[in-house]
C-alpha cells in the first residue's frame, strides 16, 4: 500500500518535490501555512479580523473570527480539528474559505453559532499584492529561530456581517476596505507559545523577529485608496530616528513601503524613500492612537502629507488564541480534539485594558513589551482632501514612546 496522500492541490502543475501536497520539505512542528483577513467600514462600526492557518506537522488547522463594535465588546471565536484526511477542505467548524481565483478572488465565512458572530464575504482584490518578506530567516546564537515568506494584499468587499445581533448589508460601492496576508514558513506557532524547553538559554543581543526593534512607536499598514494600494511599516524610535519595520524589513532604511495602482494602471509601483511623524494623540494618554499626521517623501522629493483618524475600536488578537489567547494559553497549532469550538465576549470600553463577562481583567499580551493591537484608520491627504484611504493600522507603543507607556 502506499504511504502517502493524493490532494487535489497535486491536479496542479506546480510541484518543488517529489512529494505530494500531503506534506511539507520541513519537519518542524512549528511548519505552518495560511491567511490573515481584516474587513472594515468607513464608519468604524465594525473592526473584523479572522484568520485560517494549517500546521501539517502537529496535524491541525485552526481559525478565529475576532470583531470590536462601538459599543466596547470584542467578540471572539476560535475553532480547531484534525487536519487530515480533510486537508483539501479549508473549512473549520464554523469557518470556511473558498478560492475562487488566486491572488484575485476569495470568499470566505462563519456560519451562523451561539457566539454571536457570523459573516459572509466575497474579497476582490484591487491592486497586485506586495511580496513582503521573501523567505526571511532570523537566528539567534546561531540557532534558526524562524524564516517566514509572506504577500499582502488590498480588497474591495461585498457581503454581509452579523455581530451580537445586528446586521451589516454592504456592496463594493459601501467602500468597505479588505487587508489580508498569506504567509507561510517555520514560526512561533505548532508547539504553543513556550521556549524550547531543549535548546540553550541565548545569550547575544538582538530580536527574535525581525523588524520590531524599539523603545518607540512602531507604524504598520495597508491602506486601500480609491486608485491604489499603500503598504509600509516604520518605527519611530525613542531617539527621535527612524528605521524600516516589519516582517521583510531590510534594515537600509528609514521606512519599508510600497504603493502599487489598482489593476489596469500603467503607472510602475514606487516606494516611499522617508518618513516623518507629527502630531499624534493618544486616547486619555494610554497608548491607543486617536490621530496624527506622517509626512511621507517620494522618490522625487514630493511630500505626501496625510492625516491619520482611527475611526474604530481595536481588537485584541490574543482573542483569535495568540500568545494565551486559548482557553488552555497553550497558543496556535495545538490538537484538541477531533473538532472543537470555544469563544467569549470581552469588556474593551476601557481603551487598553480587557475584561470578561465577569469583570476580570485580562493579561496583557507578552508581544516584547508592547502595547498591541490593530484598529481601523482613515488616511487623508491634506492636499488633496479627495484622496482619502482607509485600512489596517498598527500603532504599537514599544516600551516608551514621547511619554506613552506601553503599559
Amino acid at each position: 500500500m502506499p504511504t502517502r496522500v493524493l490532494t487535489e492541490a497535486d491536479e496542479l502543475p506546480r510541484h518543488q518535490t517529489i512529494s505530494t501536497f500531503d506534506t511539507v520539505a520541513n519537519s518542524s512542528p512549528e511548519w505552518n501555512d495560511g491567511y490573515w483577513f481584516c474587513f472594515g467600514d468607513p464608519a468604524g462600526e465594525v473592526n473584523l479580523i479572522t484568520g485560517i492557518r494549517l500546521y501539517h506537522n502537529t496535524n491541525v488547522i485552526d481559525a478565529y473570527v475576532i470583531v470590536s463594535t462601538q459599543e466596547g465588546k470584542q467578540y471572539n471565536l476560535r475553532a480547531s480539528r484534525r487536519l487530515r484526511p480533510r486537508i483539501d477542505d479549508i473549512v473549520v467548524g464554523p469557518f470556511w474559505q473558498e478560492i475562487i481565483r488566486g491572488l484575485h478572488t476569495i470568499r470566505l465565512g462563519c456560519d451562523e453559532n451561539p457566539h454571536q458572530v457570523a459573516f459572509d464575504v466575497l474579497w476582490e482584490s484591487t491592486a497586485p499584492p506586495h511580496d513582503e518578506a521573501t523567505g526571511v530567516q532570523n537566528y539567534r546564537d546561531g540557532r534558526l529561530m524562524g524564516e517566514r515568506s509572506n504577500y499582502v494584499q488590498v480588497g474591495a468587499l461585498s457581503g454581509w456581517v452579523e455581530v451580537g445581533g445586528k446586521r451589516w448589508e454592504f456592496t463594493v460601492e459601501d467602500g468597505w476596505a479588505g487587508a489580508r496576508d498569506h504567509s507561510w514558513g517555520q514560526g512561533y506557532t505548532g508547539v504553543g507559545e513556550k521556549p524550547n524547553q531543549y535548546a540553550a538559554p541565548i545569550v547575544t543581543d538582538g530580536k527574535t523577529r525581525g523588524g520590531w526593534g524599539g523603545p518607540g512607536m512602531r507604524h504598520w499598514g495597508l491602506i486601500k485608496f480609491p486608485d491604489r494600494s499603500l503598504f509600509y511599516a516604520f518605527m519611530r524610535n525613542s531617539d527621535g530616528t527612524y528605521s524600516e519595520s516589519g516582517t521583510g524589513a531590510r534594515g537600509a532604511g528609514a521606512i519599508h513601503s510600497v504603493i502599487d495602482h489598482n489593476y489596469g494602471s500603467d503607472i510602475p509601483k514606487w516606494s516611499y524613500t522617508d518618513v516623518e511623524v507629527l502630531d499624534h494623540e493618544w486616547v486619555d494618554g494610554w497608548p491607543l492612537l486617536k490621530r496624527g499626521r506622517i509626512n511621507m517623501t517620494r522618490p522625487d522629493g514630493v511630500i505626501d502629507r496625510f492625516q491619520v483618524d482611527v475611526v474604530s475600536k481595536p481588537v485584541h488578537m490574543q482573542g483569535g488564541g495568540y500568545w494565551a489567547g486559548w482557553n488552555d494559553q497553550l497558543g496556535r497549532g495545538i490538537y484538541r480534539g477531533e473538532e472543537y469550538v470555544e469563544g467569549e465576549i470581552w469588556d474593551i470600553s476601557h481603551p487598553v485594558k480587557i475584561f470578561t463577562a465577569d469583570g476580570e481583567e485580562v493579561p496583557p499580551t507578552p508581544a516584547e513589551g508592547a502595547a498591541y493591537w490593530e484598529v481601523y484608520a482613515l488616511y487623508t491627504n491634506l492636499d488633496d482632501p479627495n484622496d482619502v484611504g482607509l485600512g489596517i493600522l498598527e500603532a504599537a507603543i514599544i516600551g516608551e514612546y514621547e511619554g506613552v507607556e506601553s503599559r
